[in-house]
């Protein structure tokens, strides 16, 4: 009575979601375990995506474990994501790719739960399996008027056994579905909508009065706060990562995490001990991030080092490659706005800064081709003086920043339509700024005109960031000190044709 009374409201009042309407073992698979601790509606964007990148178990079982982890990135709980690509793996390596039809077989690959396997067995293979989720135990334990705490084995048991009795012969899996839709949107926690529920006339929970004091639940013991500092330690456009080791988000990428500090110089002394030599340059806020049985409190701080090693460091685009928890979230917020190349007119506050950005770039752009006195003769003072000129005759001069370091100098010539100078510290190269930079110059001057820059002859780096903006024809070379035999290329950037007027 229960199976028909439940499947008639089915096929009237069923949800529409995304992983709805299949019997493919892989997807149903792959739908379940998302959904395990996560909300519904959040499940479909997500589900979507990953079998667009992993239509089936093969390429799922042939995929890196990183590049799952990524695209797991948001849905949290990442162990389920691990266990998930082990379990194709075992799919394609023990059984060919073909999913069993057996509940002990599907219980037995990696993160598969009774639940889960139940679930794959109904709706895939119409198994008659009781998927026991928080939905199924809160309607049947009251309907059969279970008055006992769900959460005792024998408990657990008894309304498993009384599933098992209510489960049709056919139509296994859209029972449970049923089941499942019923306690979403009709026997709901705390005060169910009775009067809509087609169970209600064999309800005992109805009968008595009590359904809103059922399922019995034990009290859950509160989540313990852990409080973590959060260090953003970046390096001329690069940020300090570490790949978790801990059971805890195991594989994915955090900024370093120190326990229990709260002050700047315990968090130095952290950083320390990993090989990390970084002074502290701001307190940037709060975050806060609830797993299931604690709570990081975090506090995200910045801190600056002046060398990076070679591991461990990552530009942006590296940085937003990489899996990372849904914690991170807002500590990441903060480390792509330092990881942004930012382009501010040189004022007199910033503008020995940029000069000595400009000396230290110039030198090191100039050392294969200059003599040591030639070179030691461009002081940050001298440049500064070079700066000042440039902006005395019209010439826009930028300083070139990571946060507030200044990086390099970028000098523009509107009247004559022209990229004079660009240079950017070795250190902060190849990490998105001579592109941000080009790019801005490029828009700020008048597309209507031939664009002008200026390259050193030889500079295969320089020549290939302009060439990607369109600077192809070379039209002259400047001399520009023939005793050092310094030369430099003048690339043009065409006009861009008028657009033509529409018709009236």
């Amino acid at each position: 009575m229960l199976s028909s009374l439940l499947l008639a409201w089915y096929d009237q009042h069923k949800r529409t979601l995304p992983f709805r309407g299949t019997r493919d073992a892989y997807r149903v698979w792959v739908s379940e375990i998302m959904l395990q601790q996560t909300r519904t509606e959040t499940v479909g964007a997500y589900y979507e995506r990953f079998l667009q990148r992993f239509p089936d178990v093969f390429a799922l079982a042939d995929a890196p474990e990183q590049e799952v982890l990524k695209r797991w990135e948001g849905l949290g709980y990442y162990s389920r994501a691990r266990n998930l690509h082990k379990a194709a793996q075992e799919i394609v390596s023990r059984y060919h790719g073909v999913f069993p039809a057996d509940w002990s077989a599907l219980r037995a690959l990696p993160g598969v739960g009774d639940y889960t396997a139940s679930a794959v067995a109904s709706i895939a293979f119409d198994l008659p399996c009781p998927a026991m989720d928080g939905n199924l135990t809160r309607v049947l334990s009251r309907f059969h008027g279970v008055r006992e705490d769900v959460g005792i084995p024998s408990v657990k048991r008894r309304l498993a056994a009384l599933a098992q009795e209510d489960m049709p012969a056919v139509r296994c899996g859209d029972f449970n579905q049923a089941l499942m839709d019923l306690g979403a949107t009709v026997c709901v926690p705390g005060t169910p909508d009775c009067a809509r529920c087609p169970l209600s006339p064999l309800c005992d929970a109805y009968r008595v009065g009590d359904a809103e004091e059922l399922p019995i639940k034990a009290a859950q013991k509160p989540p313990k706060e852990v409080r973590l500092a959060v260090a953003l330690v970046t390096c001329h456009g690069r940020i300090l990562m570490r790949q978790r080791q801990e059971t805890l988000l195991r594989g994915l990428w955090v900024y370093p995490l120190i326990e229990n500090a709260a002050q700047p110089d315990e968090i130095e002394k952290a950083l320390k001990s990993l090989g990390v030599n970084a002074e502290f340059r701001a307190e940037l806020g709060p975050a806060r991030h609830v797993f299931t049985h604690r709570v990081w409190l975090m506090t995200v701080f910045h801190f600056e080092a002046d060398s990076a090693p070679a591991d461990g460091f990552f530009s942006l685009p590296e940085m937003l490659s990489l899996p990372m928890p849904t914690a991170m979230r807002a500590a990441r917020e903060h480390a792509i706005r330092l990881l942004t190349p930012r382009i501010v007119p040189a004022d007199d506050g910033n503008l020995p800064q940029t000069a000595q950005a400009y000396a230290e770039s110039w030198q090191s752009a100039h050392a294969a081709h200059c003599t040591k006195e030639f070179l030691a003769r461009h002081t940050p003072e001298r440049m500064e003086a070079v700066l000042r000129q440039h902006r005395n005759s019209g010439r826009a001069v930028y300083s070139l920043q990571f946060g507030d370091r200044v990086e390099g100098v970028m000098v523009l010539d509107h009247q004559e339509n022209e990229l004079v100078s660009l240079y950017i510290r070795p250190e902060a190269q190849r990490v998105g700024m001579g592109s941000a930079a080009v790019a801005f110059a490029v828009a700020a001057l008048d597309p209507s005109r031939d664009m002008q820059v200026t390259c050193l002859c030889g500079n295969a780096a320089a020549l290939a960031l302009y060439r990607r903006f369109g600077f192809d024809t070379v039209a002259s070379v400047r001399v520009l000190d023939a005793a050092q035999n310094l030369q430099e290329e003048v690339l043009l950037r065409k006009a861009e044709k008028p657009k033509p007027e529409g018709n009236a």
